[in-house]
């Protein structure tokens, strides 16, 4: 675990600094795997059209991204690019009849918290798809499950979490507990330093989640600053109006809870949102859209089978544990292998759960495990309790 402390530029060069040699070694590879069709320039045009909304909304994090490559010396708008993984996507790049730009496969070193913090590879097939190369189906993975009250063993609320990426992402995993400004210290699970996949913060307030494919993706402020937004939220509808950004360019559906149990699964995509209430005190969701609102957003109906099966397990697997769920209980059912290997605990794909964690919010403490939860030792990790500013309840 690494700390940062200070403004958020310094917090961003702190970063930058300890994750120099990563992220020097992930810049140098990231032009071999670009989108078919669509040079760098391209690519790099479309994340400044990102980097101006998000400069109006969020500057903050913006500074932050720019400490991270000022210390690392990279460009700045190539490391912002890294956030912006939408552009990895086949429906970033569709507009729609003839002139539609090409699909392409997500590079392998896109930072995303797909399945939860970043997906596999989609690799380029003969066939084709609306005018454009489609890619092969690649199994999705994260899920997350949570509980509160009489539910748990002790009347606690926990959010249960695995994320899954390509193998190779791992030994860029890196935990960071970060005070930025006058926000909530948070701690969070990152890859190189740039983007979040999971965390909670010392106001009480988790994020954890799963990508979802939506097919209104549109310029705008990258999900992944979204996230970011949310681990700083001092309440939980901070959070939540996070998820609702206006100007938002994708979504996940975000799980975002608070030490006080109320918890939501907000199913958003760049034009819409479901926030779904924790119902019977339990909640589980995978990767894609569950609510009959939202499935119109789904970019291909066709690649979710994974996905329902593992939602599905989750909820039985917190309806058969009810009232007995604790931390080393949902280490155990995190660890599932139903469906192996595309199961809860997910081995040998194209995408492998990386790590897991257990969050406990009263207490503002959380268990991570790195690698397959079956086979991982969970460490503990703790905040103090954020106290707010005397000038706070003015703002």
């Amino acid at each position: 675990m690494l700390e940062m402390r200070g403004t958020h530029r310094e917090v961003g060069r702190q970063i930058g600094e300890a994750m120099k040699a990563r992220l020097q070694a992930l810049a140098a590879r990231e032009r071999e795997d670009l989108p078919h069709g669509v040079a760098w320039n391209e690519l790099l045009q479309q994340g400044q059209l990102y980097l101006a909304r998000s400069r109006a909304v969020y500057p903050q994090y913006v500074e932050e991204v720019e400490g991270i490559a000022e210390a690392a010396g990279l460009p700045s708008d190539q490391v912002f690019l890294w956030l912006c993984e939408e552009l990895w996507e086949p429906a970033a790049w569709r507009t729609g009849g003839k002139g539609t730009a090409p699909c392409f496969a997500p590079a392998a070193l896109v930072l995303e918290r797909s399945e939860g913090a970043g997906g596999p590879a989609l690799e380029r097939s003969e066939g084709t798809e609306g005018g454009c190369a489609a890619p092969r189906r690649a199994t999705k993975g994260c899920t997350d499950l949570v509980a509160r009250g009489p539910a748990t063993a002790d009347g606690s609320t926990l959010v249960a979490h695995t994320n899954d990426l390509g193998p190779e992402v791992e030994e860029d995993l890196v935990i960071l507990k970060v005070q930025a400004g006058d926000e909530p210290e948070f701690l969070g699970v990152s890859v190189a330093g740039v983007g979040y996949s999971a965390g909670f913060n010392a106001a009480g307030i988790s994020m954890t989640g799963n990508q979802v494919s939506c097919n209104d993706i549109r310029p705008g402020v990258p999900r992944l600053l979204c996230v970011r937004a949310i681990l700083a939220a001092r309440r939980l509808e901070e959070a939540m109006n996070a998820c609702l950004l206006p100007s938002r360019a994708s979504n996940y559906n975000n799980v975002i809870a608070d030490a006080n149990g109320e918890v939501y699964s907000m199913e958003g995509s760049a034009t819409d949102c479901e926030p779904i209430y924790i119902e019977g005190d339990i909640l589980a969701h995978a990767n894609h859209y569950a609510s009959p609102p939202m499935r119109r957003f789904e970019a291909d109906r066709n690649e979710v089978g994974n996905s329902v099966i593992r939602h599905n397990r989750a909820w039985r697997l917190l309806r058969e544990n009810y009232g007995r769920l604790s931390p080393e209980r949902f280490q155990l059912l995190l660890a599932d292998h139903a469906n192996y290997p595309g199961s809860i605990c997910k081995h040998g794909l194209e995408s492998v759960t990386v790590f897991s964690l257990v969050i406990r919010l009263e207490e503002r403490r959380a268990w991570i495990g790195k690698g397959r939860p079956c086979q991982t030792t969970y460490y503990e990790y703790a905040l103090e309790p954020w106290q707010a500013p005397s000038a706070w309840a003015t703002r």
